[in-house]
């Protein structure tokens, strides 16, 4: 049952995409380059459930997938700390998707209060968590890119460096939420292979 909650994160990307790829086909004119995700799930989009719901769906992918990575970490590490502060900061980022689907903008909550800052620290945690375990040298290379990597692209959403315009600033969330979610997938996936039957628990 635990290690079935880890498909949760592989679902997050799964329900993403869904959402950002099916609301742009449904919507004539919209631009991934110019134009926020959100704006698939607003009033006056065409079919603002279809994204809405979705977002929903990966938020609650997330919950899910948080308590099974909480587990697997502990299981292969016997890091307790860092497993459950890496869960605790996929929740939160979950519990901002929600809410971002339950709330469409212009509503003050889609925001979801910076919650999903949390999101960030998710890599961070979970490489602190794996660092004794052996054999998993490419996992660890991979969060700490993906750390690094998003913090950055977050550091220029927010402004720094001049580099997001209103010409380009789809190009630049879609390259933010492409660090941020798929990775996510790739995780789940290398969890779900290492807490197979049969593997050795964490002493």
């Amino acid at each position: 049952m635990k290690r079935t909650l880890l498909w949760g994160l592989i679902l997050v990307p799964v329900f993403y995409y869904i959402a950002l790829i099916g609301g742009s086909l449904t919507y004539p004119g919209y631009s991934h380059v110019t134009r926020y995700a959100s704006e698939l799930g607003a009033a006056d989009a065409p079919w603002p459930n279809l994204f809405n719901y979705n977002i929903v769906a990966a938020g609650l992918s997330a919950l899910a997938g948080s308590a099974g990575l909480a587990w697997a970490l502990r299981t292969l590490s016997g890091r307790r700390l860092w497993a459950v502060l890496a869960a605790v900061a996929l929740g939160l980022w979950g519990v901002a998707m929600v809410m971002g689907g339950w709330f469409p903008m212009p509503d003050d909550r889609h925001g979801a209060y910076g919650l999903g800052l949390a999101g960030q620290l998710v890599p961070l945690f979970a490489l602190l968590a794996l660092l004794p375990v052996p054999g998993a040298a490419r996992i660890k290379w991979f969060l700490a890119f993906i750390f690094l990597a998003s913090g950055t692209l977050i550091t220029i959403m927010m402004g720094v460096g001049g580099l997001v315009t209103l010409a380009n600033v789809g190009l630049w969330q879609r390259a933010n939420s492409a660090l941020g979610i798929l990775w996510l997938a790739v995780l789940g996936l290398w969890l779900l292979r290492r807490t197979k039957a049969g593997a050795a628990p964490a002493p």
